[in-house]
């Protein structure tokens, strides 16, 4: 439970330079103890300025000096055994769910009726008992809510004052208790749509400050209200009204970091209000929103809350805008705002909502509490049907812009079909070329071989033939010398001798010609194989062919 008193007490305390921090242990050995080891470590370093790592700088003011001397004095003696331990953020940013819902991005933006009626007020502690009743039995706003019932325009949930249902600045279980019945009485518990949180009172103001201590500090009251709020609607998306600011999209304005907030928000709520009649504030405004989607870089819906009305330099915010202005300055530069992440993917407005209420109603409207219920409502009428032209104009532009997102989602995949068709036809003819490139080259490497092959064949068939023929002479004359002349005479055994001769001779070449035969059959084999690759291959590319023009005829 956070009280404004205890936030600013953390603050003053934040705030407070302690002279009782402790400063780093001399004991430079790490064996327990601040001795005379420590001491001759210190002293070594004694009037030395110190560049980077200077663990003799004991006061850590850049020198090694008497200071540092005295702090090792006071520390002499045993350690404390307690390791000290590496401090830990005392505000660590939420990580965002990696498993949550992202089917918004990229959709259509939609128009929402934020009206505060006074309805709305039975389970608010807002106006008693007459506010919501009288409302509800003269049924104020009927107009506009037949109208946003009739065009599909639903209702943006938003409650005041966060689940701090008194107001108090201080949530506690009665808040919790009050908060959970408005809850399950307004939102179902599957709600998986915008949930705005509006939380200003004393804590508003604090949001401009330029100190993180201070900022961290509202942040935590926010924060223990929009986590109770996710933890019984984790399905809806969460966030607080106004938020991030316009002093915090402006890089003029010096705030605190309000990122811990935005990265705890599963939904984030700009508003567009303002307040310069007659002027033009439609790049501002625009720039506003791009500037707020980026903060939460695109990762949770968007939801610009625009206001027809403009406050005077006394605050008074009778007088409504025109409608050319008011769409001019506050709906289309929130339609129009788009924010380009590193990877190339724009991010928009999720929605666009028109928000204003009941009370300014009585509030600037002279004798209010002397009139009768029929003139009052005479005058809910008058408002009731101004909203309702508001509301046709903003639906003007929604609808425009949710054609526009049609046909980006629409060109995106007709983009998306091209590029799909190209890369196949691409690859389909780099698999072609690959293909030709490798049969070119198989039947070239086979033609070549067989060639090879074929000549050395030929050429030992020859060489075969003749070693044959000069056999069977041999053969024949050694035939001759036996009959003819007696064995163991010279002319025997030159016969005989060159029989012997011609008969190696043949066998080496009938070996070596059987050889040859085998590998020209080989080589000639694998040529034919070759050569009916390429065959089937021509098939293949003539099929490939007839698929490229069917997917460049289909796209």
């Amino acid at each position: 439970m956070t009280t404004l008193p205890l936030i600013m007490a953390t603050i003053a305390k934040s705030l407070t330079v302690s002279l009782s921090n402790t400063s780093p242990i001399a004991d430079f050995n790490q064996d327990g103890n601040v001795d005379a080891n420590d001491l001759v470590t210190l002293t070594s370093k004694l009037n030395t300025t110190c560049d980077r790592e200077c663990p003799t700088d004991l006061n850590q003011d850049g020198i090694t000096d008497v200071a540092d001397l005295m702090i090792l004095m006071e520390q002499w003696g045993p350690v404390s055994d307690i390791a000290p331990q590496e401090e830990e953020p005392s505000n660590p940013s939420p990580i965002r769910d990696a498993n949550r819902d992202m089917s918004w991005q990229g959709q259509a933006p939609i128009l929402f009726d934020a009206v505060y009626y006074d309805q709305y007020t039975e389970l608010f502690s807002h106006g008693g008992y007459n506010r919501w009743y009288n409302a509800q039995e003269y049924n104020q706003g009927e107009h506009t809510m037949a109208w946003a019932e009739a065009n599909d325009v639903p209702v943006q949930h938003m409650v005041y004052g966060s689940a701090d249902w008194d107001h108090d600045g201080e949530l506690s279980e009665q808040d919790k208790e009050n908060f959970v019945i408005w809850l399950d009485a307004t939102i179902p518990a599957d709600y998986d749509g915008p949930l705005c949180l509006d939380l200003e009172g004393q804590w508003w103001s604090m949001l401009d400050t330029s100190s993180q201590t201070v900022m961290d500090s509202v942040i935590n009251t926010y924060l223990e209200q929009l986590e109770y709020a996710q933890s019984l609607r984790p399905n809806a998306k969460i966030g607080f009204w106004g938020l991030p600011k316009k002093s915090h999209t402006n890089p003029s304005i010096q705030t605190a970091s309000i990122d811990r907030l935005l990265d705890a928000c599963t939904a984030i709520f700009p508003d567009v209000y303002e307040h310069n009649p007659g002027g033009n504030d439609a790049s501002r405004l625009q720039l506003h929103v791009e500037r707020a989607i980026s903060m939460v870089n695109g990762e949770v819906p968007v939801y610009a809350q625009t206001f027809p009305r403009y406050k005077e330099d006394g605050g008074n915010r009778n007088f409504f805008h025109t409608q050319d202005e008011f769409l001019r300055d506050q709906v289309q530069p929130a339609l129009d705002a788009v924010w380009t992440d590193a990877s190339g993917t724009e991010h928009r407005v999720n929605g666009v909502s028109f928000w204003d209420a009941y009370s300014y109603v009585a509030m600037y409207t002279d004798g209010w509490s002397e009139m009768a219920m029929e003139d009052r409502k005479a005058v809910w009428d008058e408002v009731d049907y101004l909203h309702v032209e508001f509301l046709q104009g903003m639906k003007v532009l929604v609808d425009t812009a949710v054609e526009a997102t049609h046909q980006r989602i629409a060109a995106e995949k007709e983009s998306n079909t091209q590029q799909a068709v190209e890369l196949a036809v691409a690859a389909m003819q780099s698999e072609k070329t690959v293909q030709q490139s490798r049969f070119v080259r198989q039947v070239a490497t086979t033609q070549a071989t067989y060639k090879a092959v074929t000549s050395s064949f030929h050429s030992s068939a020859k060489t075969y033939q003749s070693a044959r023929s000069a056999w069977t002479h041999s053969k024949r004359a050694f035939t001759t010398a036996k009959s003819k002349y007696r064995m163991g005479s010279s002319q025997f055994k030159r016969a005989q001798s060159e029989f012997r001769q011609a008969r190696r001779e043949m066998q080496a070449a009938a070996k070596e010609y059987q050889e040859e035969r085998e590998e020209y059959k080989n080589a000639r084999a694998l040529m034919n194989q070759a050569k009916d690759e390429w065959k089937t291959a021509n098939a293949d590319w003539e099929i490939m062919a007839e698929a490229e023009e069917t997917l460049l005829a289909s796209n």
